[in-house]
């Protein structure tokens, strides 16, 4: 198949076309790039934000437009798939649409579906947006709000949607969200991932346990990481000799991944029901999250053993009490810690993902 994959979310396109080629087919990739990232395999990049750059930068993406044509599958990773106004882009979308065969949303981060799903405040037990039947008014809430719920993207956002032949998701919240609304077309289908080299496993009775945490500058409250990190250093003062504490701020990914090396558990995201990119790459190296693994989801997946997740909810002491029910069985750090990679070899194989992809696109053949 001739595949063309557009955007990226924490290199989950980038990973998926080097299994798609590894499987015979031809992939282009087309992104932003990720500021995060730097991944180097991509036709287009912006990383300057001022009028000049964003000119320059639809400038080179009409360039590359008569390009992308032909494809047997086009895939978005989200509605928001350049950046440009949502305006332009539903005409890039319909451009899309009307010259390849195949078109595919891809539901990888916050869009206007998951949010109103989240505001319904019935669908989940809590979210981002409601915890304990509480709004929760944080500035990225609000803005979430404004653009999405408001603002021309939702619209961009249902039109796509609707419109497209298929919708891949890769949370239980994002699959929850369209699944409810495109329930023949909507499919959850695990975020690849390469298995890094598996790390020596800890000694039976581990004497102290290594926590790692990266704060997010203006992102904490929003992502929970407020309260791990008051739960996890309330901890440490009570019992510092059982742990010890790596903390930083807002690190590019290539330190957040070398910082991450050499400890035994990382605390991710309180107010998810399934883990997040981050949370998946630190159990590829054998690390212990502490962070969304809901039953719900392990259910969606049809995983009735592995439990490899500390999940943690936004409820009460339940942070605390999970921690400290590691350092109160220190021993079962290694097993947990077999148990996360087994997982990811499991669930996230990249050729495994780029199967089931190819499956999904070849059997769609919805139009609207």
């Amino acid at each position: 198949m001739k595949i063309l994959l557009i955007g990226e979310y924490y290199n989950v396109h980038w990973t998926l076309a080097y299994s798609l080629r590894n499987l015979g087919h031809q992939v282009d990739i087309l992104s932003n790039g990720n500021l995060w990232h730097n991944a180097s395999d991509y036709l287009s990049s912006m990383n300057n934000p001022t009028r000049w750059g964003i000119v320059k930068y639809t400038f080179n993406l009409l360039k590359v437009l008569p390009q992308l044509r032909g494809y047997d599958v086009v895939q978005l990773i989200n509605p928001f798939f350049f950046e440009l106004k949502a305006e332009l882009l539903l005409y890039v979308f319909q451009y899309l649409k009307k010259n390849n065969k195949k078109i595919f949303l891809g539901g990888f981060e916050s869009d206007y579906y998951s949010i109103s799903t989240c505001m319904d405040n019935t669908t989940f037990r809590y979210s981002e947006f409601y915890a304990n039947g509480i709004y929760r008014d944080t500035i990225d809430n609000r803005m979430s709000i404004i653009n999405w719920m408001h603002g021309y993207k939702g619209k961009l956002n249902r039109i796509i949607a609707n419109e497209c032949n298929g919708i891949l998701t890769g949370s239980y919240e994002s699959y929850v969200s369209y699944a409810s609304r495109f329930a023949e077309k909507t499919i959850f289908i695990p975020y690849p991932i390469q298995v890094m080299a598996q790390p020596e496993c800890p000694p039976p009775n581990v004497e102290k346990i290594k926590f790692y945490i990266s704060m997010i500058h203006h992102r904490e409250e929003s992502k929970g990481k407020d309260k791990l990190y008051s739960a996890l250093y309330t901890m440490h003062y009570k019992r510092p000799d059982e742990c010890e504490i790596k903390a930083t701020t807002s690190t590019l990914y290539d330190e957040y991944d070398h910082l991450m090396d050499g400890c035994d558990v990382i605390l991710d995201q309180l107010y998810s029901y399934s883990p997040s990119m981050c949370a998946l790459h630190a159990m590829s190296k054998g690390i212990v999250v502490v962070g969304g693994g809901e039953e719900r989801y392990y259910k969606l997946l049809g995983e009735e053993k592995l439990r490899p997740i500390i999940n943690v909810r936004p409820e009460n002491n339940d942070i605390y009490e999970k921690l400290e029910y590691l350092l109160d069985n220190k021993n079962k750090v290694s097993q947990l810690s077999a148990d996360s990679i087994a997982y990811i070899k499991k669930y996230h194989d990249p050729i495994e993902v780029a199967k089931q992809c190819l499956e999904f696109w070849r059997q769609n053949n919805f139009k609207y």
